[in-house]
This record gives C-alpha cells, sequence and structure tokens, in this order.
C-alpha cells in the first residue's frame, strides 16, 4: 500500500465538502462513504471533480496528485459542470424549456450510442449541433462542457470541410463546361502530335 495522501471528498451536488487522507482507492471509498452519510455497502463512484474522469482502479489513483478534489457518486448521480447544479425536478424542467424537436432528440441519441456518426449528419444536422447551447448539450450528452465544445469544433471542421469540397467542384464543373462550349479552348494538342510528320 502506498503512503497516504490529502484529497478533498465532494458529494454529487457540492454541498458537501470533506477533507481526508487515504491510501488507496478502497480506502479513500470507505472512509468518504462515512464522511458524506452514504452507507457502507452502497455502491458510489469515484469522479475528479474538475472533470468527471472516473477513477476506475488502484493504478489510476496512485498518479492523482495530493488535494485532488474528488466527488462520490451514489447511484444514478451524474457528474455536472460547476454551475449546471441540475436537480431532478430541475432537469424534467430544462428537457421541457429548451422544446427539443423529434430531429435534435434523435441527433443526440445517435451521438451518445457512436459519436463518430458525426461523418455521416447531414449538413443542416451538423449545424443544429454547432448552434446548441454547450452547457445544453453536454446535459444532454451527459458529459463535460468541453466534451460538448469538442463535438461542437468537429461537426463544424466537417461542414468547413465539405463546403470548400462543394466549392473545388463546383469550379471543376465550371471549367468542365468552359472547355466543352469555349470555341477559344482546343482539346486536340495530344491528338495532332499522333499524326505529325517526322
Amino acid at each position: 500500500m502506498s503512503e497516504p495522501r490529502p484529497f478533498k471528498i465532494w458529494n454529487s451536488d457540492r454541498t458537501v465538502k470533506k477533507g481526508i487522507v487515504a491510501a488507496s482507492l478502497e480506502d479513500l471509498l470507505r472512509k468518504g462513504k462515512g464522511l458524506l452519510g452514504i452507507p457502507v455497502a452502497e455502491e458510489v463512484t469515484a469522479v475528479l471533480e474538475e472533470d468527471g474522469t472516473e477513477i476506475s482502479d488502484e493504478d489510476y489513483f496512485a498518479f492523482i496528485r495530493h488535494n485532488t478534489t474528488i466527488m462520490l457518486l451514489r447511484l444514478g448521480q451524474k457528474w455536472l459542470p460547476v454551475g449546471t447544479d441540475f436537480g431532478d425536478d430541475e432537469v424534467d424542467n430544462i428537457n421541457s424549456n429548451m422544446e427539443l424537436s423529434d430531429r435534435q432528440k434523435q441527433l443526440i441519441s445517435g451521438l451518445q450510442k457512436n459519436i463518430t456518426r458525426i461523418i455521416t449528419l447531414s449538413n443542416d444536422d451538423l449545424q443544429v449541433i454547432v448552434d446548441m447551447n454547450v452547457a445544453v448539450l453536454a446535459h444532454l450528452l451527459q458529459d463535460t462542457e468541453n466534451f460538448a465544445k469538442s463535438i461542437q469544433e468537429a461537426c463544424q471542421r466537417h461542414l468547413d470541410e465539405r463546403t470548400q469540397t462543394a466549392e473545388a467542384m463546383d469550379l471543376l464543373r465550371l471549367y468542365h463546361t468552359a472547355r466543352q462550349t469555349s470555341p477559344y479552348v482546343e482539346d486536340t494538342g495530344p491528338k495532332r502530335q499522333k499524326h505529325a510528320h517526322t
């Protein structure tokens, strides 16, 4: 067992904060549950308070810095960014107030299952995601705002690339049309060389 290190333990809504010294993840979970009034037998998940990264094993725990703030999540609780503070009732209100279209719900559901679906989305769908409020998108994806921003940036890049490709294709079509219709553009040079006298 490694040397005990100091940490800060928070509950999911950041209303209870305690100092703790733990030598292992198991030790931290046991002591943390006691400090936060969580039954010893109850399953909890330890995550980094700053971004919600799950501390899944002792190896990762060993690399966490002294005095890092760790959040213990009980069953059904989710990490949310600072300032979000959505309670269960507030989540329902947010969902109803956002008035998401069926298409938006389908998009978010699809991204939750497979984030690479971005490349198959239409330009309109990509724009929908780019235009969404970052905090709302993070909440719907049940992830961090940084992750939501990265999703929006990926969608914007994909849109930009498609626009550039479309513009290049338009130029090629214009050039091709010009070659076919212009009396000044001849396309017989290589053929003439075949019949040139030596």
